[in-house]
């Protein structure tokens, strides 16, 4: 293990995971004290060696992101979700050519989501501690069970990968998981719209449109002062209040006084903003104020439909032991009911009915949408329905 404090040695490990053209990576973080996470570590591992990178001392680390925005290099992580949107943060790159094992496991049999500790345990035979889960990383110097906990996370993520690959290979499956960690290749995926978020406020879906108007001025100025401060969104106010405010819009600083928990200093530093951002709410015409996204209540019907469809989905799939949560929920499941209803399949873009689920599974569910003749019989063998569709063995 090495640790990286300078400029030349990350160079040579840049060169290091460019000869190898590929390299793993884990970013341990404080998400609660700032607006965004805050890097505290970072570790990569190549098949050469494993390091540390210290941020704190070497906070310029592009050369490093770049790598992970290379489609040449390939990028091995464990639930990659919240590491590469760190990344993307960073550095502005999308990140490139992605492998996230927590996704591959989901394909042969491990559920979904499944732990990076069972993983190792049950493929490589690797136990690792995990007594630092909760560590303060902003604490210097790193103690040596920190150094090790945090380079256990990182250093048998290639091994892990390539038995992985091994055998999805063998099920036919690496071009599924390859399918899925192409979502880390997209833009869009890292776009946060933050003018929506004030309608996931507990509580907001309570309010009518002039309360909604009120608690997203609200929430939009919580937003900028948050990112002014770099402190967390409920550190300035919390979403209970935020929504005493959109119910009882204040008009002077006594309205906001009467309203418990509101402390002194939040009075002091944020009442007028709070007032201003009420005010220019409600000044606004009421054709301006939002409503709530009012998308189409699925019939009982098609509610019925979609449980059975939900439960033919996992009667398919069982011998192949993938997570079903890798496939479609039951969400998915009345789209498709509603999708086929009004004949619009074709024109969506709805993931059951594209690539591999469309070949796995979608197509024999829109064929029993279609009225084929679908048939269940309980079995005494290891698989425990037999399913027909149209006198056809599925799932077998």
């Amino acid at each position: 293990m090495t640790t990286i404090c300078s400029e030349p040695e990350l160079d040579a490990l840049c060169k290091e995971i460019d000869a190898g053209k590929r390299f793993a990576i884990d970013l341990e973080f404080i998400p609660e004290r700032t607006y965004e996470p805050e890097l505290c570590l970072v570790q990569v591992a190549t098949d050469v060696d494993s390091y540390i990178i210290d941020p704190f001392i070497l906070p310029n680390l592009g050369e490093l992101w770049r790598r992970a925005a290379d489609p040449e290099i390939l990028t091995v992580l464990h639930a990659g979700d919240q590491d590469l949107d760190l990344v993307f943060q960073r550095s502005g790159l999308v990140p490139q050519n992605i492998s996230d094992t927590q996704i591959a496991a989901g394909f042969i049999g491990f559920g979904y989501p499944v732990g990076y500790g069972k993983l190792l345990a049950q493929l490589l035979d690797i136990s690792i501690s995990k007594t630092e889960s909760f560590t303060d990383w902003t604490n210097r110097p790193l103690s040596e069970s920190q150094v090790q906990y945090a380079l256990d996370d990182v250093r048998h993520l290639l091994a892990l990968h390539d038995t992985l690959m091994k055998r999805l290979d063998s099920l036919g499956r690496r071009r599924w998981v390859e399918d899925e960690c192409r979502r880390y290749a997209d833009p869009s995926y890292y776009e946060k719209d933050r003018g929506r978020d004030f309608l996931r406020i507990k509580g907001a879906s309570g309010l009518g449109r002039r309360g909604l108007a009120v608690l997203k001025a609200l929430s939009d100025w919580r937003h900028r002062e948050a990112a002014h401060s770099n402190r967390p969104l409920k550190s300035i106010l919390p979403d209970n209040i935020l929504i005493e405010f959109a119910k009882h819009p204040p008009k002077k600083i006594q309205d906001i006084q009467k309203i418990r928990g509101v402390r002194p200093d939040q009075l002091k530093h944020y009442g007028n903003h709070v007032l201003n951002a009420a005010e220019s709410a409600l000044k606004l015409p009421e054709t301006e104020w939002p409503s709530w996204p009012q998308g189409r209540i699925p019939t009982r019907r098609e509610v019925m439909t979609a449980d059975v469809l939900f439960c033919l989905m996992k009667v398919i799939i069982y011998d192949l032991e993938l997570a079903p949560e890798l496939v479609a929920t039951r969400s998915n499941m009345e789209t498709l009911v509603r999708l086929h209803n009004e004949g619009s399949l074709d024109k969506s873009k709805l993931p059951l009915i594209h690539g591999w689920r469309w070949e796995l599974v979608g197509q024999k569910l829109a064929q029993v949408l279609d009225g084929s003749t679908c048939t269940l019989k309980l079995s005494s063998r290891e698989t425990p329905i037999d399913l027909q569709v149209n006198g056809i063995g599925v799932g077998q």
